[in-house]
């Protein structure tokens, strides 16, 4: 009669037996190691004893590896009762936190607009959103205008450069909004108000947002052509020439390719920090009291040469 296959056995501790020869080895194995350590410690013991010492010896160990099996069980499950624990604990605090957040934002939802009054607006409708960045905006094209068109030292001069750039700006907002007002059915910015004022307000953001990237490249361009920056430029392409790479051959066309990108690459960088320490003073002469102690309304010559915005 043929033997029928073991199948393979999984302890609960996790330990895999794919056949039941490799039992019968374990077991082998622990008894030669048992017998051997019998013959050693008790080396006069007849053949009878000595297998009753053996078989007592090995009740024993079964006794012992039964009991560390039901602790590192229990302990087992005490590890997965903590884990389980620990996360419900965590589904709940996430959960939690979620709904003080949906509360805090329901509140925050709530609240009128802070410029306009509008009710539910979070605190600044939309509109009101897209007016506050155009201003900041507006102010920052006066700013970098004054660095190139007006003596910093003098605020009357900065003063009328920025109120300049603010007028010039409107009119091309009002025109924007013209234009707007043109491609638009009758009555269809009335039917809706608020999204009305939404989209006026973000088309003069777009509008000054336009401008003012001229302005910045006005401004970096007038100072990218300063000595400073013309001496910055030479620096960089003699550093780029003397680079372990070209030092070979500095005269070579991938070395000149590279120190000639490096020099372009020179004033840009240099004209940023002066820009913005050029717009910084702007501020505080903007922001300082004049001379005679009153805004001046003359316009300055820096305003005549300036002309109008540029254009987009």
């Amino acid at each position: 009669m043929q033997r029928p296959a073991c199948s393979a056995l999984r302890c609960d501790d996790g330990i895999r037996l794919d056949t039941c020869g490799n039992v019968i080895h374990l077991r082998r194995a622990l008894r030669a190691r048992i017998a051997a350590d019998i013959d050693r410690e008790l080396p006069g013991l007849g053949a009878a004893r000595r297998r009753q010492v053996l078989e007592e010896r090995l009740r024993e160990y079964a006794v012992a590896e039964a009991e560390d099996f039901v602790a590192r069980r229990e302990q087992a499950r005490a590890e997965q009762a903590r884990r389980d624990e620990a996360r419900a604990a965590a589904r709940k605090r996430a959960e939690r936190e979620r709904q003080e957040a949906a509360d805090a934002d329901a509140v925050r939802q709530a609240l009128p607009c802070e410029d306009c009054g509008q009710q539910r607006s979070a605190g600044l409708c939309e509109a009101c959103g897209f007016r506050r960045r155009t201003e900041a905006a507006i102010t920052e094209g006066g700013l970098l205008a004054a660095t190139w068109a007006a003596d910093l030292t003098d605020p009357g001069d900065v003063a009328a450069v920025t109120a300049h750039v603010r007028t010039t700006l409107g009119a091309d907002i009002e025109a924007a909004h013209q234009h707007f007002l043109e491609l638009m059915e009758p009555g269809e910015l009335e039917a809706n108000p608020v999204a009305a004022a939404s989209v006026l307000a973000f088309n003069a953001l777009q509008v000054v947002q336009q401008a003012l990237s001229e302005y910045r490249s006005s401004a970096l361009g007038r100072l990218g052509r300063t000595p400073e920056a013309d001496a910055e430029a030479r620096r960089a392409y003699k550093a780029e020439q003397n680079r372990r790479w070209f030092r070979a051959n500095p005269t070579g066309a991938d070395a000149v390719a590279a120190a000639t990108k490096a020099a372009y690459a020179a004033p840009g960088a240099h004209s940023r920090v002066p820009a913005q320490g050029a717009a910084g003073a702007a501020a505080r002469a903007d922001s300082g009291p004049h001379r005679d102690g009153r805004a001046r309304a003359v316009v300055c010559p820096a305003v005549r040469a300036l002309g109008p915005a540029p254009g987009w």
